[in-house]
């Protein structure tokens, strides 16, 4: 028995003699351009968004936990209705909605409701963007009118598709983006 399994790995490791000298061979070229994204825990991400809702609206009244809240209330009842089967606020989605937030959302905000309508409907086009279903239910994310939402929601499209697309497929602008968001929390 252990003589056949001697033979396998002799024939493991003769079938392709060249693959450990191709694996140690790097493109210098390649590895400049490749950035490490080191992982950052969605908790953390989330603080980072509220103090930059804060100071970015700093007329008003606002606590970075309020706004959390918003957006962990929406969650909770995606799961508990089951239209997600784990939590969406993720590392990645926290990182696309604040892109969104960081272009679109105006430091004139005039209230707090104001503030709270642009930014759910920029977490249900992250939702829609990259979460998992096929489709979200819009009433969790409504606070005002049904009409003015999707008005919204495609005038907010229209301005950020081509970002929305580029942070999905470009690495290092995701990186950047990460970079920016966990500086706020510094």
């Amino acid at each position: 028995m252990a003589d056949n399994e001697l033979k396998k790995s002799r024939k493991r490791r003769h079938c392709c003699p060249n693959l450990p000298a191709k694996r140690r061979l790097i493109d210098p070229a390649q590895s400049s351009q490749r950035r490490l994204v080191l992982y950052t825990p969605s908790s953390e991400l989330l603080k980072c968004l509220g103090l930059f809702l804060c100071r970015r609206c700093y007329k008003l009244d606002l606590s970075p936990t309020q706004a959390i809240g918003w957006l962990r209330n929406i969650d909770n009842y995606l799961l508990i209705m089951g239209y997600q089967p784990v939590s969406f606020l993720s590392s990645g989605s926290v990182v696309f909605l604040y892109m969104l937030c960081r272009d679109l959302l105006s430091p004139e905000a005039d209230s707090v409701e104001q503030l709270q309508v642009s930014l759910l409907t920029c977490y249900f086009i992250t939702h829609c963007y990259t979460g998992n279903g096929n489709g979200y239910p819009e009433t969790p994310f409504l606070v005002g009118s049904r009409a003015a939402f999707w008005d919204r929601c495609l005038s907010y499209i229209s301005i950020m598709s081509f970002k929305m697309m580029q942070i999905n497929s470009n690495r290092q602008i995701y990186s950047e983006t990460l970079a920016e968001l966990k500086a706020i929390g510094r």
